[in-house]
């Protein structure tokens, strides 16, 4: 089955705006407003990333970016979803186990897209000798 992009598309926006609206109930239960107090809590955990996760998903698998930056979103999308899982399975090992997975993928993501930008920015380079750092770095004038 292969959807056109413009479905997908309009599936990933309403996802994202089930995603926006479930985190704001989150929140007004948090505040004691009574609202959805049916709901079990895991549900209105994990109902925001769960959504948000899917949304980026399916809007990454239709980009056309980079097989690097595509396979990197794709495990961020993919944290945002165990996340979502962990708050809907009962407090234990697997649930400590799965909780310390998704800190670890968040952790790779992230030191992932820092490595990203700083190698495409090109400000991972040595300068080379004789350089205009060099030359108006006070230290190397001292040393020669």
């Amino acid at each position: 089955m292969n959807l056109p992009r413009p479905i997908l598309d309009r599936a990933a926006i309403f996802l994202v705006l089930l995603a926006l609206s479930s985190a704001i109930l989150l929140l007004a239960q948090d505040a004691g407003s009574g609202l959805f107090q049916a709901v079990p809590r895991s549900s209105l955990s994990a109902a925001p990333l769960l959504l948000i996760g899917s949304a980026f998903l399916i809007t990454q698998i239709t980009s056309l970016t980079a097989r690097h930056a595509l396979l990197k979103d794709v495990v961020l999308a993919g944290t945002f979803l165990l996340w979502g899982i962990v708050q809907l399975i009962p407090s234990g090992n697997l649930s400590l186990l799965l909780g310390n997975v998704v800190i670890a993928l968040f952790v790779l993501d992230l030191a992932w897209a820092v490595m990203l930008k700083v190698r495409t920015e090109g400000r991972f380079r040595v300068p080379q000798r004789g350089t205009r750092f060099q030359r108006d770095c006070n230290c190397c004038k001292a040393t020669g």
